[in-house]
């Protein structure tokens, strides 16, 4: 049996038939969801740039209140050397017995115990940069400033460790603000173990406070820290009285001339 002879007729193709009308509206189409997405891309940019402005409003208001606890520290350095120096002596001139260190104005914190010395109890708040770690609006905000608010935010937590540890070195002063019967060589040893522990910390916060300050006012929030200090003169001036009223006439307010003209530069 032969085999059939092939078709000669040309076998049918798969087509669209598309017109040129029907063309244009599929590239209008196209071009349509393009541009949308474009617009839509385009309107995200524009509102994570608007959160990353808004980020750093909120860690300049942050880096200025740890500027303010520093300049505390500085106003106040004079007093806590003072009273560290007058607590020594007590302990070391003691011969026996030891009457109760007078006790240390704390403004309007209430504390059950009496407190035979002070340092300032203030927040050291790095929670705004905390959470906006890794986000998309922290990474618009460009580089050179993220990493300076990165290096002002880890000297802010420095600080809050610092003063986790002098107020830890304070509570060993707790015997002090009571009349010691028996003053024992351990007993005095661990007092003054302690007061020097806590000179060393009063120092090195008063050291982390200065290069705070200065990194602050250099930094890319500079302008707006400086501007905001001038615009505030008057308060500032109402903050060194209350300092004033609390330690006494110890206080150095010339570190707030100081801080203003070095915000006036």
């Amino acid at each position: 049996m032969s085999e059939p002879l092939p078709d000669p007729r040309p076998k049918p193709g798969f087509s669209l038939p598309l017109s040129r009308q029907r063309l244009i509206e599929l590239g209008v189409v196209v071009f349509g969801v393009l541009i949308a997405l474009g617009l839509d891309n385009l309107v995200q940019e524009v509102r994570l740039r608007g959160d990353a402005h808004e980020l750093e409003k909120a860690f300049k208001d942050d880096i200025g209140a740890a500027l303010e606890n520093g300049l505390e520290r500085q106003v106040v350095a004079p007093c806590q050397v003072q009273a560290l120096s007058a607590l020594t002596e007590r302990v070391v001139a003691s011969e026996g017995s030891m009457e109760a260190a007078p006790a240390s104005q704390t403004g309007n914190l209430v504390f059950a115990m009496s407190q035979p010395y002070r340092s300032p109890v203030r927040l050291w708040t790095t929670s705004t940069f905390d959470r906006a770690l890794g986000t998309e609006a922290f990474k618009r905000i460009p580089r050179e400033r993220a990493d300076a608010y990165s290096a002002l935010f880890s000297q802010i937590e420095m600080g809050r460790e610092n003063n986790a540890a002098e107020y830890l070195a304070a509570a060993g002063l707790a015997p002090l603000a009571y009349a010691q019967n028996e003053m024992n060589v351990e007993v005095r040893a661990e007092l003054l173990q302690n007061l020097a522990l806590l000179d060393r910390q009063q120092a090195l916060t008063l050291l982390m406070s200065s290069q705070f300050i200065e990194a602050a006012m250099s930094s890319p929030a500079g302008d707006d820290i400086r501007a905001e200090l001038l615009a505030h003169q008057s308060e500032m001036g109402e903050a060194g009285a209350r300092w004033k009223a609390i330690y006494g006439d110890c206080v150095d307010l010339g570190a707030i001339d100081r801080l203003l003209e070095m915000a006036a530069l």
